[in-house]
């Protein structure tokens, strides 16, 4: 398979980007995330009680894993491409519980490749590496990518640049995929009544995630229509607010230590970003959908092209 190397497909947040925000320090993340350090919307479905407790949250986010993983079709003995991988929790999962044979996880965070590793997982294989860059040694079974499609384009982007660059994330995907191969994704979007030039993705890209850009769901369509089809969607943008609401309740309960770990800026830094991110939410500003897609059988094509002509060798 051939390395995508166009340029114009090299916007987003850099590795330095990624790692001024994650690496922080894993003692920091572990004072508020839950056990297994899942950074990213839970699935509280059926789940009540405060979302601060952490055999709650533990519950949520496993729902939320589990349930990718259905969706991407994985099984015993699949192999599991994770792209944006955090500190390994999916890949956790999918060897221990799903029983997936070979699981490889991307990242771009030192840290986040430094803990994946050290949990010994039969069957994981970490990268530090971009999806851009990724060779696969053989089709995958299924894709998972949960919190990092927000990190490929930036401000500065177009729209139709930002469709070319996630067009060619996901003409990538088809790539690993076998015909009718499935591909989970999970990313917070803007809603259509916010602009790119608004205070939320403003706030976003300024104090949470630099280089980043926060996609429409319009614009995923466009994009991932000449690959796959949308077979199933879920906006689960209370469930974001809820899953923040936890994490600040227990960043705050943890504030001694989490001021002598990063410092007293930096934990109000982080502590204002989850208050004013679960505003956003509850505003309905963004939105956080959980997407389902299908690669495309080899005969089918958009404007009477075969799906074979235009997914990469």
């Amino acid at each position: 398979m051939t390395t995508r190397t166009d340029q114009r497909y090299r916007a987003g947040a850099t590795a330095a980007d990624i790692q001024a925000h994650y690496d922080v320090g894993k003692d920091f993340y572990a004072l508020w995330l839950d056990p297994d350090l899942t950074y990213s919307c839970a699935l509280w479905e059926g789940i009540t009680g405060p979302p601060g407790d952490a055999d709650l949250l533990m519950r949520a986010q496993h729902a939320k894993l589990r349930y990718h993983l259905g969706q991407a079709g994985l099984t015993a003995g699949s192999r599991l491409l994770d792209i944006g991988c955090g500190w390994g929790s999916l890949l956790r999962m999918a060897t221990e519980e799903t029983g997936v044979r070979q699981a490889v996880g991307l990242t771009l965070s030192a840290d986040q490749y430094a803990h994946v590793r050290s949990l010994g997982l039969n069957g994981a294989d970490v990268r530090v590496e971009d999806w851009r860059d990724h060779e696969a040694d053989g089709p995958y079974d299924g894709i998972v990518s949960i919190g990092a499609f927000e990190h490929f384009t930036d401000q500065s982007m177009s729209r139709d640049e930002r469709i070319g660059t996630y067009r060619a994330f996901f003409g990538r995907c088809a790539g690993w995929l076998p015909p009718l191969g499935r591909l989970s994704l999970q990313t917070i979007v803007l809603t259509d009544d916010t602009n790119h030039d608004e205070s939320v993705p403003d706030f976003f890209a300024r104090e949470i995630f630099p280089g980043s850009a926060l996609p429409r769901l319009s614009e995923i369509a466009a994009a991932c229509e000449p690959y796959f089809a949308i077979t199933r969607l879920r906006e689960d943008g209370a469930d974001y607010a809820r899953t923040l609401r936890g994490w600040s309740t227990r960043l705050f309960q943890a504030r001694e230590q989490a001021q002598l770990l990063v410092g007293p800026d930096a934990y109000m830094r982080y502590r204002t970003y989850l208050r004013a991110s679960e505003i956003v939410f509850m505003r309905q500003a963004s939105a956080l959908y959980r997407i389902t897609l299908r690669r495309w059988p080899a005969r089918r094509g958009p404007a009477g092209t075969s799906a074979r002509q235009i997914l990469p060798e």
